[in-house]
């Protein structure tokens, strides 16, 4: 009895750790699908002039690397939210040289000052 209930404790908690990993495989997949922001029906990301997601709406354009936010034809961010994933993060940053980071949207930022932006590709 001693030789096989070692085994049998072994197998058990490889079940567990398989059955715990497929879990959080499946609500990881759940929750990129709800990640998208009502506030922003587009592919990729949404960034707005005012709080709150109001004012001036835009979609950041898919170009890597750091952008004034001025090039999106507002001075400040001042919130963000996701769209249809499109395999970037936005970053935020609260300087015009992207590096002081402000946020990073992972759904919605409602409240921000952000004076530019990057993309960075999502590793697959």
């Amino acid at each position: 009895m001693i030789g096989t209930s070692a085994p049998r404790r072994r197998f058990t908690v490889l079940a567990a750790l398989l059955f715990a990993a497929a879990a959080t495989t499946q609500a990881a997949a759940a929750a990129s699908a709800s990640d998208v922001s009502g506030h922003c029906r587009e592919s990729g990301y949404c960034v707005f002039s005012g709080a709150s997601f109001t004012g001036a709406r835009t979609v950041v354009p898919q170009s890597y690397g750091c952008h004034p936010v001025t090039d999106l034809g507002f001075p400040t961010a001042r919130s963000a939210a996701r769209g249809f994933g499109d395999g970037t993060a936005l970053q935020l940053f609260a300087d015009t040289a992207c590096t002081t980071l402000a946020a990073t949207v992972y759904h919605e930022v409602p409240a921000t000052t952000a004076g530019s932006y990057r993309l960075m590709p999502i590793p697959a």
